[in-house]
């Protein structure tokens, strides 16, 4: 009967232990964890030799891993502290090395890099995918999209969304995005050329009309540059408005923009149009 009062005895202390100890474990275990970064994935110069015929396993179970570690951590992403990017990219671009054709990778990195400052990083990653995914015109658009709207880059933004534009399945108005992005740029006869292109592969008559009207915009924006250009080689100034064009003799009168609006000039010579060639 002692003896087992005894047993009894120590069961309760130790358990009675263990509820102090594991709760004390447990809050400084969360304090550490709070300033400490406790994930890494190997690049995938280690990764890829050890995987063997498995890489597309191992890749699975690579994002599986890096979801669970960044799902319960949305409140300290949103603080756009460096290590949870840095841990983004490497994850990802191990990821998409070990399986090159792997979209939700990609798509994850558009998601977590480039709408938290690393636009960069997220088209390093997303060009694996333009490269692998030749028939997919995501990869060009995303990319396109981020120099565009993340990285201010009219003329390269341009350029990737004339490259999507070309591919199956793309909307017929991202190639419209493309030309008035050239115009932006300041790239008028590649917004031209790239736009009679595209007028003579689509059958689609609303892309067709747009097409139309974006040419003739362009064309009417390269016309009036030119002579500015004349007028300042001329006059060894630029003209204060498109007005002196004409009382100068070098245009009869100034174009209708298609889309309504109205065109002017700027200090540094270049024409522009208030419309902004979007739809009236």
């Amino acid at each position: 009967m002692v003896r087992a009062l005894k047993v009894y005895t120590l069961l309760f202390v130790c358990i009675f232990c263990y509820g102090i100890f594991h709760f004390q474990l447990k809050q400084e275990r969360q304090i550490f964890l709070e300033h400490n970064f406790m994930d890494y994935t190997l690049p995938s110069q280690f990764t890829g030799p050890v995987s063997l015929e498995f890489k597309g396993l191992v890749s699975d179970f690579l994002l599986f891993k890096f979801m669970a570690f960044m799902g319960g951590r949305i409140e300290d992403i949103s603080k756009n502290d460096p290590r949870y990017q840095d841990y983004t990219y490497q994850s990802l671009n191990a990821i998409t090395d070990l399986d090159p054709y792997y979209w939700d990778a990609y798509l994850f990195s558009e998601m977590f890099l480039a709408w938290s400052g690393r636009a960069q990083d997220a088209n390093k990653i997303l060009e694996k995918a333009r490269k692998y995914r030749e028939n997919d015109y995501y990869p060009p658009y995303y990319i396109g999209f981020n120099y565009y709207y993340f990285l201010k880059d009219n003329k390269k933004a341009s350029k990737y969304l004339m490259e999507a534009s070309k591919l199956p399945g793309c909307p017929y108005y991202i190639a419209s995005l493309a030309a008035r992005l050239s115009l932006y740029s300041f790239q008028h006869r590649n917004g031209i050329v790239f736009l009679k292109e595209m007028l003579k592969n689509t059958k689609d008559k609303k892309a067709k009309k747009e097409f139309e009207l974006r040419i003739a915009t362009l064309e009417i924006l390269e016309y009036l540059e030119n002579k500015v250009t004349l007028y300042h080689s001329v006059y060894k100034k630029y003209p204060e408005s498109l007005k002196k064009l004409v009382t100068s003799g070098l245009i009869d009168k100034i174009p209708d923009d298609p889309y309504k609006g109205k065109f002017m000039i700027m200090q540094n010579g270049r024409v522009y149009t208030t419309s902004k060639m979007l739809p009236y």
